[in-house]
């Protein structure tokens, strides 16, 4: 495979540059500490329904050992799925799968974090000075001021909850600050 050199000078594997890693902290993304197979379901649908995945895109998914069912059931398709429990527990075990980000910056070209804990600033922040585009899927409530900061404009809501082939005449939306 040639290599080319990102906008950081990090060399890129020819193809795997347009890949992007999804990083999934699907507690946060609900919003509850106890899940359900349909909370999953729905918030991946939601997830899909703000950012669309293409074939040959990585996610790994966490979440502490009391939902380790609701989200090996509920999350549908290819998925690194991992667990770890206590304090921060998911968000540690989502970091580790950044950890290395010059390994990260050759794979991907992009990394779609889906939380708002304050847990990502440091990496989102290592991820773009890397070269990585990062774009953060902000929950509907509790999206850290730190990790607001540091997406910046890069930051997007999660995908209604209302069918796009449903008319709503009633729209509101709500910032969660």
């Amino acid at each position: 495979m040639r290599t080319t050199h990102g906008p950081a000078g990090v060399s890129k594997a020819r193809g795997w540059s347009e890949r992007t890693l999804y990083l999934v902290d699907i507690e946060n993304m609900v919003g509850s500490a106890e899940l359900s197979q349909g909370d999953v379901s729905r918030t991946q649908r939601r997830i899909e329904g703000a950012i669309e995945p293409s074939a040959g895109d990585h996610t790994v998914i966490a979440a502490s050992h009391h939902n380790a069912a609701a989200m090996h059931f509920g999350w549908a398709g290819p998925a690194q799925r991992v667990v770890r429990s206590g304090k921060d527990g998911a968000d540690l075990a989502l970091l580790a799968a950044v950890a290395d980000v010059s390994w990260v910056a050759e794979r991907y070209g992009r990394v779609v974090l889906a939380s708002g804990d304050h847990t990502f600033t440091f990496a989102v922040t290592s991820l773009k000075n890397a070269g990585v585009e990062v774009l953060v899927i902000r929950p509907d409530l509790g999206f850290s001021s730190a990790l607001r900061r540091v997406a910046g404009a890069d930051v997007t809501p999660l995908g209604s909850t209302i069918p796009a082939t449903i008319i709503n005449l009633f729209t509101r939306t709500k910032d969660a600050a």
